[in-house]
């Protein structure tokens, strides 16, 4: 259509010159000198004869004639230069009507120009050329709009009409600038929008169905076709926290499942991951938080158990040893704390019985046998004792009556060696005696002048010694 308009307006200016032309000379030839009824150009040297002749136009008339032509004829040079422009634009396919009316204005204005009416034809070209400059400026809001339809058509990619509403507007904005770099850009995206809107269509219905993976792949074959295509970047986004938020719950739920079942290692690797994926989130430090406490309360109750279990065995010092273990990580256990008092008191008092019956010679000492008295004393007082103690206390009282029962002992010597026995006295010199001594570790020493000093240790048990104790200086200096 533009083309036409084109072709017939340079058609009708080219006749309209070659008449013009042709009139001019008629005119100077032939009319010119006769009749002038004003000049195109209004000379100084005409001025005068102007003013000489009754017949002619007043200076200010031509003058005002030759002005409103020349100003036609700038009209003229603006309106060709937007006619071009806007034709470069493709106006005929946003505003095809309007710039047709242009184009008639134009007509209308050649008609009164070359019908010497400048003065309207004035007219007549300002309203085409208002017209020209409105459509001049309604191009770049057509190009803008033209682009910002095309990319909302292509960002929603919902149907077969938004393809082709991406595809025209995109097209159109090239027609209006082919230079310009996004419609370019939004012409190539139009192109590849019916595969997008498919891969779209079938990550839409994967993510419903959680088929979360496979729509995240395709939701990145989709980005590899249109990498900036906002949609489907928002999709993909939501998809991949979609996967995060599916692998959290899972996780979450396996650790809690291995806490039910007290595998303290595994829910706690679960819960870790777990926390990995969502670093600020609290629920899953709070969980390792309640592994740690579950599994100290287990290791809490099986300690007690197996202390209860060493406390009815009478095994007091095993179960003294865990209460304190118990204490040194968590001392604000209460029942371990008051257990152990009296365990701790049960255990000291299985100690001083064991080192008395294991060391039952000892008693020979008064001081270390009124102690054992005084142990003995305490065990009888401990109430409901269970066998292990009773079995103490029977033989701590055997121990204790044995070490006090004397027994003969026989002691050999020369008659010339004095002797003495610790602890017990001295025994002067003799060939052969007896003496009554409780059971326990004896040294009998000997002297005579001139000869070396002798020691003989040897020891009473709950039997008379099976051979006599020999006690002689031999050995002269």
């Amino acid at each position: 259509m533009i083309n036409k308009l084109k072709s017939n307006n340079q058609n009708g200016k080219q006749k309209l010159t070659l008449i013009l032309l042709l009139l001019l000379v008629i005119i100077v030839i032939g009319f010119l000198p006769k009749i002038v009824s004003e000049p195109w150009i209004v000379e100084t040297s005409q001025t005068a004869a102007s003013e000489a002749s009754n017949t002619s136009v007043s200076p200010s008339t031509a003058a005002e004639k030759t002005k409103y032509r020349q100003d036609a004829q700038l009209l003229l040079a603006d309106i060709i230069r937007l006619r071009d422009d806007l034709g470069n634009q493709a106006v005929e396919l946003w505003a095809g009507l309007r710039f047709e009316q242009a184009l008639l204005a134009i007509e209308q204005g050649d008609q009164q120009y070359g019908n010497g009416d400048y003065k309207q034809s004035i007219v007549s070209y300002q309203k085409a050329l208002d017209d020209l400059n409105a459509l001049n400026t309604q191009s770049a809001t057509t190009l803008d709009a033209a682009k910002e339809a095309s990319f909302a058509a292509i960002e929603r990619a919902a149907s077969t009409a938004d393809f082709t509403i991406a595809t025209d507007n995109a097209l159109l904005a090239m027609a209006i600038d082919p230079e310009d770099k996004i419609a370019q850009t939004l012409v190539q995206r139009a192109a590849r929008l019916p595969e997008i809107m498919v891969l779209l269509e079938e990550a839409a219905i994967l993510t419903q169905e959680n088929n979360l993976d496979k729509a995240k792949s395709l939701y990145e074959q989709t980005l590899d076709i249109d990498s900036v295509h906002l949609k489907t970047q928002n999709a993909l986004r939501s998809v991949k926290q979609q996967i995060i938020d599916k692998n959290f719950t899972g996780l979450m739920s396996e650790g809690f499942n291995a806490l039910d079942n007290e595998q303290f290692s595994e829910a706690r690797l679960k819960f870790r991951q777990a926390k990995t994926l969502f670093p600020a989130e609290l629920s899953a430090e709070n969980a390792l938080t309640q592994v740690d406490g579950q599994e100290s309360q287990k290791l809490v109750s099986e300690s007690m158990r197996l202390a209860n279990q060493f406390e009815s065995e009478e095994n007091w010092q095993q179960a003294l040893t865990i209460y304190d273990q118990l204490l040194v990580t968590d001392a604000s256990l209460i029942n371990a704390k008051v257990r152990r008092i009296s365990v701790s008191v049960r255990a000291t008092l299985n100690n001083q019985i064991e080192e008395i019956l294991k060391a039952p010679l000892a008693l020979s000492s008064s001081d270390i046998y009124q102690s054992a008295q005084r142990v003995l004393a305490d065990a009888k007082n401990i109430p409901d004792a269970g066998p292990v103690l009773t079995s103490q206390i029977r033989q701590l009282e055997k121990v204790l009556t044995a070490s006090q029962i004397q027994i003969k002992v026989t002691i050999q010597s020369d008659g010339l060696t004095d002797v003495v026995i610790y602890r017990v006295g001295n025994l002067n010199r003799f060939v052969e005696t007896t003496v009554l001594l409780k059971p326990g570790n004896y040294v009998a020493a000997g002297k005579r002048q001139g000869y070396r000093d002798v020691r003989a240790q040897f020891t009473v048990g709950s039997q008379s010694a099976a051979d006599a104790i020999v006690v002689i200086c031999t050995d002269s200096i």
